[in-house]
């Protein structure tokens, strides 16, 4: 097996769709001999920062002399890009090898009807290739969820860390706060530190009871002091300290400071922790190409931070938005909150079947007073929105990476 027979091998099992429990997950690791024992792990959950905490954790880890291996899912991008080593890509090999081993594992449990998801596998495949690397550290991010996702077979990790919860993905995890606070603390074992960010009383009441019950001593991180911020940098206090980030956005320093408490428990010096925040990059999170800032935001929490930071870096009245959506997310709401901060709403259809039309969500910018329109393409957005000072690219993960390679593409060919 090739690293393209490996991607699509994995591929091939997403009609297998979302089965909350982790009984297939457990039987498949089991015949795998369960390489999730031999790894050190930091367990994330939450709604929204999950990626942005572990960019900074495994920067920290690496400016420590220490090796940290991540497993982010979904990712943006190249496939590769769900396994990372330090900040990089595993080896297209390595993922190569360890799938055959998956899929021989696989077809033992299928000849006894045990049919695993594409996600099941896929934490299987993620802690087959860390065993086979042995970084010093894991980080390994929930898909969604926490206590029916597939990597809460995770027996003891060295943390678990519970990032901002808001509402997402309410048809599996609930419809109120209390409901996805309880899947994520989910994730909580005994006597394990748990770390969090200052949450809404629904959430951190879940949180700390469940703590309690548990015996694991809970950690949160304080809103830290921003300092200054420009488009290339922002300087933040934090426990008395002075830090810098190069990760743009309004909600970074939280997210920094969720792992500068992390890595604090670790026991990693202040001078890496500070190199390492400093040091730290995750492509999509208010990453700016050029004239355009391509951002994650896909619910309403995440459009709040959005806002946030559009308030601080740009001008509605010179400011375009590109937005896709979901068909089963706050539509509404993300075009409620960040409507203010645009001047035109470009709007394209997600080229998935989970893609929102494209008329829908227009008609849902219109209602809350902004110029929406749509367009048949996302290169059709782009050229038509490069008039604007700034273009902000958001709405669904699904289109980052292809905006970014079209960007790109456009500017070489000086079509921009």
């Amino acid at each position: 097996m090739d690293y393209y027979q490996a991607k699509q091998y994995i591929k091939s099992l997403s009609g297998r769709g979302i089965v909350p429990g982790l009984s297939n997950i457990e039987a498949l690791l089991r015949a795998l001999s369960n390489p999730e024992r031999k790894l050190n792990i930091i367990h994330v959950a939450g709604t929204n920062g999950k990626g942005s905490f572990g960019a900074y954790l495994s920067s920290v880890i690496t400016a420590s002399d220490k090796h940290c291996g991540r497993f982010v899912s979904p990712c943006v991008g190249e496939y590769k890009n769900t396994f990372l080593l330090d900040g990089e890509s595993v080896s297209q090999d390595i993922i190569a090898s360890c799938c055959k081993t998956l899929k021989a594992g696989m077809d033992k449990l299928e000849e006894k009807n045990i049919f695993p998801t594409s996600f099941e596998a896929e934490t299987a495949l993620a802690f087959l290739i860390f065993a086979e690397i042995s970084p010093d550290y894991v980080i390994i991010e929930c898909g969604m969820g926490g206590k029916s996702d597939a990597t809460n077979v995770i027996e003891k990790p060295l943390l678990s860390v519970i990032t901002k919860i808001s509402l997402d993905h309410t048809a599996f995890l609930g419809s109120s706060l209390v409901e996805i606070a309880t899947q994520k603390a989910g994730i909580i074992k005994p006597g394990v530190p748990v770390v969090s960010v200052i949450q809404d009383d629904d959430a951190i009441s879940v949180i700390e009871s469940v703590c309690k019950s548990n015996a694991s001593p809970l950690h949160i991180a304080d809103t830290p002091k921003l300092l200054c911020t420009d488009d290339s940098m922002t300087e933040f206090e934090f426990q008395n300290e002075k830090y810098i980030t190069h990760m743009l956005g309004a909600y970074q320093p939280e997210n920094a400071a969720l792992a500068i408490t992390a890595a604090k428990l670790l026991k990693i010096p202040l001078d890496a922790i500070k190199k390492g925040i400093e040091t730290a990059r995750w492509s999509y999170r208010f990453e700016r190409v050029g004239k355009f800032i391509l951002d994650g935001a896909h619910n309403p929490d995440g459009a709040t931070a959005l806002a946030k930071s559009l308030k601080i870096y740009t001008n509605h009245e010179d400011t375009a938005f590109i937005c896709a959506c979901f068909k089963d997310k706050d539509y509404n709401k993300i075009a409620e909150i960040t409507a203010p901060y645009a001047k035109t709403v470009f709007c394209i259809t997600a080229p998935t079947e989970r893609g929102l039309d494209k008329k829908i969500l227009c008609n849902a910018f219109k209602a809350h007073g902004v110029q929406a329109q749509c367009e048949d393409t996302l290169e059709d957005a782009i050229k038509k929105a490069y008039a604007f000072k700034n273009t902000v690219i958001f709405g669904t993960l699904s289109v980052l990476a292809d905006a970014k390679q079209t960007i790109e593409r456009l500017q070489k060919n000086a079509t921009l």
